[in-house]
């Protein structure tokens, strides 16, 4: 293995994008869904888009954490933004046709972020918003894209990571935090805690 562990890793989602970006860069975990219901966590509290996603990554993290103590608990959540306010995920193929036809042509904003939790407290985190600008689209152009990518249940009903890259005039701000999970800066904390190595062996 190229990366040494000197840690149990967890990661404290279900998204399948968030385990295979852990996995491209070669990091060992195990996956555990949140014990946090998110939606009666948002009923809860009245935050900003970009607060709120940190509120979410750190009581998702924490959920995990409080079971399993020495282990280092990766948690995230990416909350969509349009017009200062949270667009919630759609539910099927009319919500995200009608998500991204109000995006059409216009700036909106994912805020993600990501914490690491430890002995039940939070010893890591970061923020990263990204400005999106979608391109304007015909209508058949957008009701083509939904059918094939189908992304539905995805933040700002896009697949960036898929076909998704095709929406958009331009993006600034992380990669990977359009994806879900802004990974560059979670390893560079890994190996600055020493908690993972490259292999030179």
């Amino acid at each position: 293995m190229l990366i040494e562990h000197n840690c149990n890793l967890i990661l404290a989602s279900t998204s399948k994008i968030r385990k295979r970006i852990m996995d491209e860069v070669g990091l060992e975990f195990t996956v555990k869904a949140p014990l946090f219901d998110e939606d009666s966590g948002k009923k809860k509290v009245k935050l900003s888009p970009p607060k709120l996603a940190i509120y979410l990554a750190e009581q998702k993290a924490l959920s995990i954490s409080k079971k399993f103590r020495d282990a280092y608990v990766i948690g995230s959540d990416q909350v969509c933004e349009f017009e200062e306010k949270e667009i919630s995920k759609s539910n099927n193929a009319t919500e995200a046709l009608n998500q991204l036809k109000k995006f059409n042509g216009k700036i909106h904003f994912q805020n993600n972020a990501a914490v690491i939790a430890f002995n039940g407290k939070i010893i890591f985190r970061k923020f990263s918003r990204v400005k999106l600008q979608m391109r304007k689209m015909t209508a058949t152009e957008i009701e083509s894209y939904v059918k094939i990518d189908q992304p539905w249940g995805c933040a700002g009903s896009y697949k960036y990571e898929s076909l998704g890259k095709h929406l958009f005039e331009k993006i600034s701000g992380d990669y990977y935090s359009v994806l879900g999970l802004a990974i560059q800066p979670l390893t560079a904390f890994l190996h600055r805690k020493k908690l993972i190595s490259i292999n030179t062996k």
